[in-house]
């Protein structure tokens, strides 16, 4: 192979490999609040707040990223001791307003919620996201990261999610408040590129 082909072969090679899209993983710690339930005697509980741990995997995408997110928090309802696991997996798409070392991004995810409640049937339920947030570019490869971030999950306010049965009857605790469990996250954390 004469130089000239070498040549171009190399360059070739490193256009390809410039153009490629970067791989975006960005591990996230936060806090979590939000979620209501209502008891049949018309009392009304709250999840307590609590650290949320979130891992997003994006690509480029023309002036964006796409990608997936997972998201978990371990909690409890607010006067019952009873214990509450959310796990969100959301695909993920935001617009990403770059400049200096500054990005500045609005974005939105469509998925599914895992319901864990102590004592109850786990259930899986439909939900939606919208967030945004600032990035700043320490490096080509490394950025720190701040996000809010809002969960929708649709739920049936007819469910009831924590009964007791006895032989007299079903005596059932709580059910969701409304046809929305609302949650909000505030989370920071570190974006790694290659």
């Amino acid at each position: 192979m004469n130089k000239t082909a070498l040549s171009l072969l190399v360059l070739a090679c490193s256009y390809s490999a410039a153009t490629q899209a970067d791989i975006y993983i960005t591990p996230m710690v936060g806090y979590g609040m939000g979620g209501s339930f209502d008891s049949d005697s018309g009392d009304s509980f709250d999840i307590e707040r609590n650290v949320n741990y979130n891992l997003a995997i994006e690509t480029d995408v023309d002036q964006g990223r796409l990608g997936l997110l997972y998201s978990e928090q371990h909690s409890s309802i607010e006067d019952l001791d009873v214990d509450t696991s959310l796990r969100y997996l959301h695909f993920q798409s935001a617009v990403y307003y770059p400049t200096d070392n500054w990005n500045s991004y609005l974005g939105l995810s469509l998925g599914g919620t895992q319901i864990d409640i102590q004592g109850a049937n786990t259930e899986y339920k439909f939900s939606l996201g919208v967030y945004g947030g600032v990035e700043y570019k320490i490096t080509d490869y490394f950025a720190l990261q701040g996000q809010l971030r809002y969960m929708g999950t649709l739920v049936d306010s007819d469910s009831i999610t924590l009964c007791d049965s006895t032989a007299a009857g079903s005596n059932c605790k709580v059910a969701f408040s409304g046809n929305w469990m609302n949650q909000l996250q505030a989370n920071v954390g570190f974006t790694f590129s290659f």
